[in-house]
């Protein structure tokens, strides 16, 4: 049976695509997202693999608590389902909020760190990093770039489907940038098994 946490999940991924301006085109992307369910690092290795998406700089986050401490914050909910960019000095760069929330690749190919930013005031990148770690079967490149001109975090998850085709698509664009050094981490969103949350702290989402 399906847990009204799963529901909220769901009822909020739909809202969100329709009533995104300019993104009335992904509404069909819903249909490739699945019930939320509980996974582990291999399973996620495993989806990753059979759809050949980039299985390297894989970050989850520590525990429920640093997972349920971000998702109630609201800039972090903003930037859900789509990316973030910060620059070297950990400020989060403001987006085109004409531009589809999803939209991505054309702002990440053109990222120069000579060029004049926006900045989302009251979020830095130290927000994020001590609620997250490294898993997969490659070792995270974190600790060996050192001061890229940008990090871009895409959050992803594995219930999510077909959209994490658009998510990771994002990769082409970083490697099409020959301008900025530019750090990608690939931040998953699946609940891990190995929480053990009970569906009483899954509805704490609200």
């Amino acid at each position: 049976m399906k847990s009204k946490f799963h529901i909220l999940i769901l009822a909020l991924l739909v809202a969100m695509i329709a009533g995104t301006t300019g993104c009335k085109t992904y509404m069909k992307l819903k249909h490739g997202m699945a019930v939320p369910a509980e996974e582990t690092p291999e399973s996620l290795i495993s989806f990753l693999e059979k759809h050949k998406f980039p299985a390297g700089d894989l970050y989850m986050f520590s525990d429920s608590t640093s997972y349920y401490r971000l998702m109630k914050n609201t800039v972090y909910m903003k930037h859900f389902l789509s990316h973030m960019i910060f620059d070297r000095n950990g400020l989060l760069l403001q987006r085109d909020t004409a531009e589809c929330q999803w939209a991505g690749s054309d702002a990440i190919r053109a990222l120069d760190p000579s060029a004049a930013c926006s900045y989302w005031p009251g979020f830095t990148l130290d927000q994020i990093l001590p609620f997250i770690k490294p898993f997969g079967r490659k070792e995270a490149s974190w600790s060996t770039e050192k001061n890229p001109d940008f990090t871009i975090i895409v959050t992803w998850g594995k219930f999510l489907g077909q959209y994490n085709y658009r998510l990771f698509d994002l990769e082409k664009a970083v490697r099409e940038n020959k301008t900025a050094a530019i750090r990608v981490v690939w931040l998953n969103i699946d609940i891990q098994q190995s929480w053990h949350v009970t569906e009483q702290q899954k509805l704490r989402i609200k």
